[in-house]
């Protein structure tokens, strides 16, 4: 039998390396059953499918604006909880990413076994709980940092579970069509978070109100989903063909149900024979659907971190965003200390940052088409045949690193000049605009790294994901834990310099060496892949 188009190991989140089949029902007789290979990928129309993209671009809105709204809050948290130090409100900063790296790969591998659905749910209940603690807690210094460890860990594995709903409903050429939508929305509700945390906090004396809007967020999020969210996951319901059962059915439908049973049972007409189930609850859907879960399914990210060509890139993809994070947690600050703005104007500075990224992002997705077709022209592969081509022989590091040089460069610069501007408290238009540019290089360098992360692992997309997020944390959580002490012992003018030289000069590294070795280091890795 000829191999399925899709692999399995693209459908979810994190899986492993052996295709699951999913029976399908027979419509016929054995010898009259459709062959697999010609299935249909996914039974969800194009009007779901729309539906999600929006649905779930609002809902990954619980992890990214969770953290930008949180940003023009820092001075005024410091002095409400007696923390003592900006470090102090820092060390939530470091708390929240740590465990945004951390918890994506683990409940990723059990909506991938248990389906999407509930495991979705579960994570916006922790953070709608999470928040509600935040917005009654008043002074406990402990209470603050564990509370915003459990909203990470509700709010930020819900991207991943998002690609993964995009993978199971949607085919690969297709998932273009969602994901930009998508990632826009959420990028576009979280520009506005510092305006609203800023402004919030400035209205109110106080942080309360913030934590509530965010809870707010959260009950919505979880209304919509509960009631409207269907069960994408491909070992739960195949392509879309297989009912869903238990909590992995709709709100919705539920109800319908309770309704049809109550009146079922006020029916008079006792005499009617009942209808058989629908075939599709009864071929071999139980085997299908009982899934085990293993730790070695929650680890397939840390194990990818292992290979020398996966390393080169996610130290180029966390390298580069941590420039970008870096920024996020010293605006507050410097524009308190320096240039003495309240909440709410620390809030709009936010804004030039996050618009660089939007623009960041949109710009790496052009140019990363434009240069493959380049280098795929330059080495005679047809750009449009791009799914034929053997990964293994074709010099993807060449493609998605051209030019890259130049803009490594470039954000050397701009964040050295950053540190300087702050430093001699030039006019806030400057510093301002230095980190429009900034942020959107940054962006578009870890956009660039992160396609090329996926292309390196196109059988494993999604837990070279979680991956990407593990190493973009960890060190962004770094970063975030030494800025404050580091800025006070040599001063923001050396801090920026030293940061800019050390993160630029090791990305243009690993940039280098990923186009030297990576193809060499990955021929080697998948000729050793069973």
């Amino acid at each position: 039998m000829p191999p399925r188009s899709e692999p399995a190991s693209l459908t979810g989140p994190l899986v492993s390396s052996t295709p699951t089949e999913i029976p399908l029902p027979a419509t016929s007789s054995s010898s009259e059953q459709q062959a697999p290979d010609m299935e249909p990928y996914s039974t969800f129309p194009s009007s779901m499918r729309t539906y999600l993209t929006y649905l779930l671009g609002f809902i990954i809105t619980l992890s990214t604006l969770t953290a930008t709204i949180y940003f023009p809050l820092i001075p005024l948290l410091s002095t409400q909880f007696s923390a003592g130090s900006i470090q102090s409100i820092n060390l939530t900063v470091t708390a929240y990413a740590v465990a945004q790296a951390l918890s994506p790969a683990l409940f990723a591998s059990l909506a991938d076994c248990f389906g999407r659905r509930p495991v979705l749910l579960g994570l916006i209940a922790l953070y709608a709980a999470a928040s509600l603690g935040l917005a009654l807690n008043r002074e406990s210094y402990a209470g603050l940092i564990t509370l915003r460890v459990l909203q990470s860990v509700g709010g930020s594995p819900t991207p991943a579970l998002a690609y993964g709903i995009v993978a199971d409903a949607a085919p690969v050429a297709e998932r273009g069509a969602m994901l930009g939508p998508l990632l826009s929305t959420c990028n576009a509700l979280s520009a506005v978070g510092p305006v609203v945390g800023g402004a919030v906090a400035l209205a109110t004396a106080g942080v309360e109100w913030v934590f509530v809007a965010l809870l707010l967020v959260a009950v919505v999020s979880l209304l919509l989903a509960g009631f409207t969210l269907p069960e994408t996951g491909r070992r739960v319901v195949g392509n879309g063909g297989l009912e869903a059962r238990g909590v992995s059915k709709t709100w919705w439908s539920w109800g319908r149900g309770l309704v049809h049973r109550t009146r079922q049972r006020h029916d008079d007409s006792g005499n009617c024979e009942k209808q058989p189930e629908p075939l599709v609850k009864m071929v071999g859907v139980s085997k299908s659907r009982r899934q085990r879960w293993s730790l070695q399914d929650a680890v397939a990210s840390f194990r990818i971190i292992l290979y020398k060509d996966a390393f080169a890139v996610l130290w180029m993809v966390a390298s580069s965003y941590s420039i970008y994070y870096t920024f996020q947690v010293a605006i507050p600050v410097i524009f308190d200390e320096v240039y003495g703005y309240n909440e709410l104007q620390i809030g709009l500075v936010f804004l030039p940052g996050l618009a660089g990224m939007t623009i960041g992002g949109i710009v790496a997705g052009k140019l990363v088409d434009r240069n493959y077709a380049v280098i795929a022209n330059k080495n005679g592969f047809e750009p449009e045949d791009k799914e034929k081509h053997d990964i293994s022989m074709f010099p993807i590091e060449e493609a998605r690193y051209r030019h890259c040089f130049i803009f490594i460069l470039l954000e050397t610069f701009l964040v050295i000049g950053y540190g300087w501007a702050v430093r001699y408290h030039v006019h806030p238009a400057v510093p301002i605009t230095l980190q429009f540019f900034a942020c959107a290089l940054s962006t578009l360098l870890s956009h660039t790294s992160s396609a090329l992360l996926v292309d390196i692992f196109p059988n494993s997309s999604s837990s070279a994901y979680a991956s990407g997020q593990l190493m973009r944390c960890g060190l962004s959580a770094a970063s975030a834990a030494v800025l404050q002490p580091l800025a006070d012992a040599v001063g923001r003018g050396w801090y920026f310099t030293i940061f800019s030289l050390f993160v630029n000069i090791s990305c243009a590294f690993s940039v280098a060496i990923s186009m030297r070795a990576g193809v060499g280091w990955r021929q080697e890795r998948l000729a050793k892949t069973p």
